[in-house]
């Protein structure tokens, strides 16, 4: 069957892994990708639901989609993912042009599907498939650059969070054995990549679902033996079971990259408790002091969510102060959502939208000068930086546009390096930072 193939995948970079396995699956069976979407015979929607953005933009999305499948190229439209799990029959009503919708355990079976449509030109729905098994052993279309992707070590989460809906579409956590990220990753580096990002929901977690010793610090030791293995990052470092052997590995090993990004929701204790988080302020804050102890500079980023119900002024107050003494290197933030069937969602003292957004506008503006400040004290820095595309600065120079190792993709900003001499995309250099804003970084290569 030989048909053109399109995608648009949505949310989080492991359902962008999810996505990549799909269209593997299907050009293996002789598809042929393409990047014009108006000539897609057929659409692959993989669908995000982890916020009402989220749910938003995956909706519509779709519904644009759903409008080629009437009136353009498309074929077979297929939605999958996250919010397909949560509203399949709402969807299959609502959105009569999809063809396939697929649960989240049952994108492997994307090929079976397409099949099925083609030969009985009925819809097609699957949901009800056991997790993946060997999963490395299905072939896989990178979407990254050629020298950077993503390796998903787990599936779902067992953590609980009461305003997560993440456990109700995925599952409680499922960690791939050592033995099976491995031979993805050798295989990922036999292609040329350098960059591994490793993700999950919960990194600090992998492996103590299997109860067989697994560890994350197991996994990254033979990761660093790889040879192609240039930098492994790591999300998400929830920090629960962050350890001090993790801490002392990350330290020590040259391939890991001092950056760990930690989710940390909030500060006040009464909140983390309202949030079914295990840990505490004061655990919290030892974490952190570790970290910042280390004989090694390390980039701390983490995420926050301002709005909880219950978050009192006195509330935001205290994690408004903790950002300002902590001076994050990165900070992402969100305002609470209420998903239903949730506990958060039926929870007592909800908060208006407008104190919401007062309070994320507040904490965004107080880590936007930190990030100044610290870019700012970055100048004079000598480090290794990663060139993503070679760029025209005007009068004829040219720049090299990458990430320094403390700069994550997608989520954190860019370095600008003048006078790169003769370097492609995918080099690793070193570099001298020259000056700094609020988000990205200029330099110049050490010759």
């Amino acid at each position: 069957m030989k048909k053109k193939l399109g995608f648009i995948s949505l949310g989080c970079s492991k359902n962008l892994v999810d996505t990549e396995k799909m269209l593997g699956i299907l050009e293996d069976a002789g598809f042929e990708l393409t990047e014009n979407l108006e000539t897609a015979q057929v659409l692959i929607v993989n669908t995000c639901t982890f916020i009402d953005p989220a749910k938003e933009e995956s909706v519509q999305t779709l519904l644009e989609a759903a409008e080629s499948r009437k009136n353009g190229t498309c074929e077979c439209l297929v939605a999958a993912g996250c919010l397909t799990q949560e509203f399949q029959a709402d969807l299959a009503k609502e959105i009569p042009e999809i063809d396939i919708l697929l649960g989240t355990n049952s994108w492997q079976r994307i090929l079976e599907a397409v099949k099925q449509f083609y030969e009985t030109d009925k819809k097609v729905q699957f949901f009800d498939t056991a997790p993946c098994q060997h999963e490395e052993l299905l072939p896989r279309q990178l979407t990254t650059p050629e020298y950077m992707a993503y390796v998903k070590i787990a599936e779902g989460c067992s953590n609980g969070c009461t305003f997560c809906y993440i456990p109700y579409v995925r599952g409680r956590m499922r960690s791939r054995p050592i033995a099976s990220v491995m031979h993805e990753v050798r295989e990922l580096a036999a292609r040329g990549v350098r960059e591994f990002n490793l993700i999950a929901q919960d990194l600090s977690c992998y492996g103590r679902d299997l109860r067989d010793g697994t560890t994350l610090a197991g996994l990254l030791r033979e990761m660093v033996k790889v040879d192609g293995v240039h930098w492994i990052r790591l999300f998400y470092l929830y920090p629960t079971y962050f350890t001090d052997e993790l801490l002392d590995l990350i330290v020590s090993e040259p391939k890991i990259c001092k950056y760990v990004d930690i989710p940390l929701q909030h500060i006040s204790d009464s909140v983390l408790k309202r949030m079914n988080r295990r840990d505490s302020s004061e655990s919290i804050r030892q974490l952190l002091r570790k970290i910042r102890s280390v004989r090694v500079p390390m980039t701390v980023r983490t995420t926050l969510m301002v709005g909880f119900p219950g978050e009192t002024e006195q509330d935001f107050e205290e994690l408004l102060q903790f950002v300002q003494e902590v001076k994050f290197d990165d900070m992402g933030a969100f305002m609470f959502s209420p998903q239903d069937g949730t506990p958060a969602a039926r929870m007592d003292g909800q908060i208006p939208e407008e104190v919401k957004e007062d309070r994320y506008h507040r904490l965004m503006a107080a880590q936007a000068a930190i990030s100044e400040e610290n870019d700012r004290n970055a100048v004079g820095m000598e480090t290794e930086a990663l060139v993503e595309e070679l760029i025209d600065a005007g009068n004829g120079q040219i720049q090299a546009k990458g990430r320094m190792v403390f700069q994550a993709p997608e989520v954190d900003g860019n370095v600008y390096i003048d006078n790169p001499g003769d370097v492609k995309p995918g080099d690793f250099i070193h570099v001298r930072i020259t000056d700094g804003y609020a988000y990205d970084l200029i330099a110049e290569r050490i010759k």
